[in-house]
């Protein structure tokens, strides 16, 4: 019997209900934000207008370097713009309330995420992936990627962070110092056990978090799965190491991962609810356009940004302006559309831009080039505990008592993201590192000593048999690779900002991030048949076992995770690659930066969002410090 991805057919009908029993809730609580920044602080498209600050990007970083600017008592005008509107609005619950983001699981991600919410790009066919073209879904609403991810937070470490102050040559971006912008971001509460069994005894690093951080909430959800205490004892008679915490530099072993998600309403928070409204409440010249397509960055005759060209309501009825920026333009468009923007604003390679009439500014060949991006394998297995799959099935009585929960007491498991307990991160034990090749194990080499090689992600959620019984569950045990060597790109395909860009992140190409797909799934064997619940292997199933079979398996199945940067990438001045400086920068011209994950030196381990909101703080402090 062929598997049935989640949720499958009973999407509809489990939306539906939860909209009409559940939908009122969301609205009280989004209304009560909301209304925050109705009225005075929308700018009106086709208006020309100017302020100190123009953000191009309402995402993760757009939305905190833009409220930063915003609250800062210099009371600088800023205005954000982004191509789309609001997920409250397009999406309703199905971005609200966190359980729902297990439908990122689904191979696709698109199974929940309205297309007014979410853009779906696809990549050109991929070699390492059997010449498959993959759907690449970037966040399009306020609040970016923050608000379609799946909602973990976490943090890179600190040998990270050193080893991009070597490469950029700036020891601002030392873990000593970017810690603390890190702390300034999020506000956490610990683990409230009048909703979730007290016998979990979540550990964490109070140290980690202050108490008068930002205005995210970082928290651990509501609801946490019967799988984690298992897996844990599991994972720890493997030798992986408990971690008390994974947001204080360290990711090497084994800990219960945070998510941003206000438990106090059980619904998530992205950097839209959290730091957009916090600077709408702070500033009332704070001003947003929605529905906001900006066509190319304009310059004077000095090479100065001074502003934008803006198509608004650009899907409907376009109307064409300017806005002008006396301090700075601040492109966030995240890893595919900042390089396209720069590319469309005369800023890349000189052939790519002549090919399509665009005038060269400056002449940058690292515009669009050196995409890192994590390749992401999924194995499944059938256990004898409980997992949301009878969620993901339709099954009414526990949907019924999943919406109870969430509205009587938010709690249960649409109150949680469904991952984040028993989080691992290793680096390749030597019985599977002895078969890489020495070019593979070279290249592990250049790698910090405390940078995991490999990340392994439970899920409650998974792909399950057409034929499911109500007594079946399944669990992921999914393998996200970290430390590849294969190196995509982007470009653009004509002079027209509505003309999606180009997109090849190239996963799998190298024959070392073959071997380590190959070792992640074996891996992820070990760690599920260690555990005490898991009854049986269902994907990819015991008839894949020679590495030749493994790595068909994954060519024909691997997808992704959503954790594409370095397009743009930050680097010292003798790398004719880097297209920015280290404050992020743009070489060539004054008055620009790009401030997402595209701007990255590097990939960084494991999950970017809680990267994204560090690297926001740290640039937005370096702005209004003038350091």
């Amino acid at each position: 019997m062929a598997p049935r991805t989640i949720f499958g057919a009973v999407t509809a009908s489990l939306a539906g209900v939860a909209s009409a029993t559940v939908g009122a809730g969301i609205l009280n609580v989004g209304n009560e934000r909301i209304t925050q920044i109705f009225g005075n602080h929308f700018g009106r498209a086709g208006h020309n207008a100017s302020y100190d600050y123009i953000v191009v990007g309402g995402g993760t970083a757009g939305n905190t370097i833009a409220a930063r600017l915003a609250m800062d008592p210099a009371n600088y005008t800023v205005a954000v713009l982004n191509a789309g509107s609001f997920y409250e609005i397009m999406n309703g619950n199905l971005t609200q309330i966190p359980g729902y983001s297990f439908e990122s699981a689904e191979p696709n991600f698109a199974s929940g995420l309205s297309s007014m919410t979410a853009l779906g790009l696809r990549t050109v066919p991929q070699p390492g992936y059997n010449n498959r073209q993959i759907d690449y879904i970037v966040g399009q609403v306020f609040g970016g990627g923050s608000a379609a991810n799946t909602g973990g937070y976490h943090r890179p470490t600190k040998g990270t962070y050193d080893w991009w102050a070597e490469i950029v040559e700036d020891d601002y971006w030392r873990w000593d110092n970017v810690y603390n912008f890190a702390k300034r971001s999020c506000n956490f509460t610990p683990p409230d056990y009048t909703r979730i069994d007290p016998s979990l005894n979540i550990w964490y690093d109070e140290d980690a978090y202050i108490p008068d951080g930002g205005p995210l909430h970082v928290s651990y959800g509501n609801w946490q799965g019967p799988y984690g205490p298992p897996l844990g004892e599991a994972l720890a008679k493997m030798g992986f190491e408990y971690l008390p915490g994974l947001n204080s530099g360290r990711l090497i072993g084994y800990g219960t991962a945070t998510g941003a998600v206000d438990t106090s309403t059980a619904t998530r928070d992205s950097s839209e609810t959290s730091f957009l409204q916090a600077a709408a409440r702070a500033n009332p010249e704070f001003k947003i356009y929605p529905d906001a397509l900006v066509q190319r960055v304009l310059f004077d005759e000095n090479k100065k940004a001074n502003g934008v060209l803006v198509q608004g309501n650009a899907l409907n009825n376009p109307v064409t302006f300017q806005l002008n920026a006396t301090r700075e333009v601040i492109i966030s468009g995240g890893v595919w559309f900042s390089p396209q923007l720069l590319m469309l604003s005369g800023i890349g390679p000189a052939e790519t831009l002549q090919q399509y009439g665009i005038d060269v500014l400056v002449d940058s060949p690292g515009v669009g080039q050196n995409e890192w991006d994590s390749p992401y394998l999924s194995t499944v297995f059938k256990v004898n505990i409980t997992t949301s799959t009878q969620l993901a099935a339709g099954n009414p009585e526990v949907v019924a008592e999943a919406i109870y929960n969430w509205t009587y007491h938010q709690s249960g498991r649409l109150s949680s993201i469904g991952t984040g307990q028993a989080l691992s991160f290793e680096k390749y034990p030597e019985h599977l590192r002895s078969s890489f090749t020495n070019e593979t194990l070279e290249w592990l080499s250049t790698f910090p000593e405390d940078w995991p090689e490999v990340e392994f992600l439970p899920l409650e959620v998974s792909s399950f048999p057409e034929d499911i019984g109500p007594d079946d569950y399944y669990i992921t045990i999914g393998s996200a690779l970290l430390s590849t060597s294969s190196i995509g790109n982007v470009t653009i395909q004509s002079n027209d900002a509505k003309d999606w860009p180009v997109i090849n992140p190239n996963w799998l190409h190298d024959i070392g991030d073959q071997q380590m797909a190959v070792a992640s799934v074996k891996r992820a064997r070990e760690i599920a048949f260690n555990t005490t619940f898991v009854t049986e292997e269902y994907i990819p199933g015991p008839d894949v076992q020679t590495d030749e079979e493994i790595l068909e398996w994954v060519r024909n199945n691997s997808n992704l995770i959503y954790h594409g940067s370095t397009t743009c990438k930050m680097g010292r001045d003798s790398d004719p690659m880097a297209v920015l400086d280290s404050r992020a920068r743009v070489r060539g011209v004054t008055g620009l930066r790009v401030v997402d994950t595209s701007a990255y030196p590097n990939l960084v381990p494991g999950h970017t969002m809680g990267s994204v909101y560090l690297f926001a703080e740290a640039i937005a402090n370096s702005i209004l410090t003038g350091n």
